[in-house]
């Protein structure tokens, strides 16, 4: 049996950003530590995350 592999995504006011286990694993840092940090670096922005 073949599993789908997730990923999640942040989005920036709608449009994709970045892959963000990727980009935690790039920088080593936690999937957690990436999103906050992503979310403080854009302020005054939407940033949502979907799993997809």
């Amino acid at each position: 049996m073949k599993r789908k592999q997730k990923k999640i995504w942040a989005y920036l006011d709608g449009n994709k950003l970045v892959e963000v286990i990727q980009s935690a694993l790039d920088n080593n840092m936690t999937v957690d530590e990436c999103k906050k940090l992503l979310i403080k670096e854009n302020t005054g922005h939407e940033v949502m995350f979907r799993v997809e």
